[in-house]
């Protein structure tokens, strides 16, 4: 967000979204981890590491964060924790945190939420609004070759036309592009049958999570838009803030 003057402040913003991303993914696949730490047997797990593997994490950082909840090192209380509020325009907005620490995160939170003169609302106040979808993102499919006695993954272009023809007889509630990779939207209930069926067509998912989607969205005049914007670049730069979600069209 914003431009960039100089090579030091470029690489500078990007040491710090390196940073937020590892912390992160660092609590996502502490939280997998908590219900199987083999990620053979555990789909959230086995789709955290490959997150971690395409933002390039450490794999010392990334067997750390299995054995917290592997009982092999002292794990933090880590817990998913919800705000909601109104925003400008009556945006409705839905801020998810993964926290070891509700105190702390709480009082960040309402200390940016009052900066910019907008209250939390009762829990539930907002969230109704919300349907949770889980969302795959895919840039690519692959396959398996050998190569000095190795099985590597070799990844393959997608090709838009072949691939809403092969997922169009999955449970897909929608298929859309962006940025050239392939966004499926899945029921919850859904989850472990899709990710298994994606698996089995040889689709390369960089990223997968739950995302809120709005039931009904909202037109924001320009000033809006942008008391919008800087509202949600503030909640971002907070470590505990894993995702955002509102229902601005």
């Amino acid at each position: 967000m914003g431009k960039w003057h100089s090579i030091a402040a470029k690489k500078a913003a990007g040491d710090l979204e390196k940073a937020r991303n590892y912390s992160k993914i660092w609590k996502i696949i502490q939280l997998a981890a908590k219900w199987w730490a083999d990620p053979s047997m555990n789909p959230a797990l086995e789709l955290a590491l490959q997150k971690a593997k395409y933002y390039n994490l450490p794999r010392d950082v990334v067997d750390k964060a299995i054995k917290k909840w592997s009982g092999q090192l002292k794990s933090e209380d880590l817990k998913e924790v919800f705000y909601e509020w109104y925003g400008p325009g009556g945006v409705a907005i839905l801020v998810k945190t993964l926290t070891d620490n509700t105190n702390r995160t709480s009082a960040n939170i309402r200390t940016t939420f009052f900066k910019y003169w907008w209250n939390l609302w009762e829990p539930g106040s907002v969230a109704w609004q919300f349907i949770p979808k889980w969302v795959f993102v895919i840039d690519s499919k692959f396959e398996m070759i050998n190569d000095k006695w190795n099985l590597v993954e070799k990844l393959i272009p997608l090709e838009k036309e072949q691939a809403e023809e092969e997922l169009m007889g999955l449970d897909i509630d929608d298929i859309d592009y962006e940025d050239w990779n392939l966004i499926l939207v899945v029921d919850k209930i859904n989850f472990t049958l899709i990710w298994q069926q994606l698996k089995d067509k040889s689709y390369h998912i960089i990223d997968s999570a739950i995302h809120y989607l709005p039931d009904n969205t909202i037109s924001l005049s320009w000033e809006e838009e942008q008391q919008l914007s800087i509202l949600i670049e503030n909640l971002e730069n907070d470590e505990d803030v894993d995702s955002i979600f509102h229902n601005k069209k």
